[in-house]
């Protein structure tokens, strides 16, 4: 079975490599592979010809989309719908990854994957975008996620160790509310969802 991770130098795509370890394989990173571009994600998709594709690829700088809407929805979206584009010539099935963010926050009790969304930011509204992007390609995954860490790259835990040898009081906003979700627990959720050719939209945390 192959393989496409896109991502690959990210944090769940790190972890996504490892899982997957035993198939054939093809990870990209930003550098390698410009998911913004069409042609560039055809040719590697119909050369490498996957079984699967996990497109972990995307820009989750939450502040900065706010600032460069037109560069969140290129990546979130744009690039999204050229993998979808790109998994239905080869039939493969393709798994995504999307966000809380992609809800308002306005609920008491935590989401379900049938609450109804609505984002708030240019980040969520990126994010939703790709995944009605994906709803065209009828063997696919949405897999909405939260507060992701994990042992690479940067996150909320290795922020909170870091101010603690700088401060002796630490202090937060208050705002929000959410799940941390550690890569590894999450990319082996995701091998098992690849390994059935689930479909649909789950949502995955610790």
């Amino acid at each position: 079975m192959r393989i496409l991770i896109t991502g690959a130098g990210g944090q769940v795509g790190r972890e996504l490599l490892d899982v997957f370890s035993d198939y054939e394989l093809c990870g990209t990173d930003h550098r390698a592979l410009d998911i913004t571009d069409r042609s560039a994600v055809l040719e590697l998709v119909t050369s490498f010809r996957p079984n699967a594709i996990v497109h972990a690829a995307a820009w989750t700088a939450v502040d900065a989309c706010e600032q460069d809407p037109d560069r969140a929805f290129a990546v979130n979206a744009l690039g999204t719908r050229h993998l979808a584009e790109s998994a239905r010539r080869v039939g493969a099935h393709l798994t995504a990854f999307s966000t809380d963010y992609v809800f308002d926050g306005t609920k008491a009790e935590p989401y379900v994957e049938w609450d109804t969304p609505n984002p708030q930011s240019v980040y969520g509204r990126s994010k939703l975008a790709g995944e009605r992007e994906l709803a065209a390609v009828p063997d696919s995954a949405t897999i909405r996620t939260s507060w992701v860490c994990g042992l690479h790259g940067q996150n909320m835990v290795k922020t909170i160790l870091r101010l603690a040898t700088e401060h002796d009081t630490l202090r937060f906003v208050d705002d929000q509310r959410g799940h941390p979700t550690f890569a590894r627990d999450l990319a082996k959720a995701v091998r098992r969802l690849v390994a059935d050719r689930r479909c649909g939209i789950y949502h995955a945390t610790n």
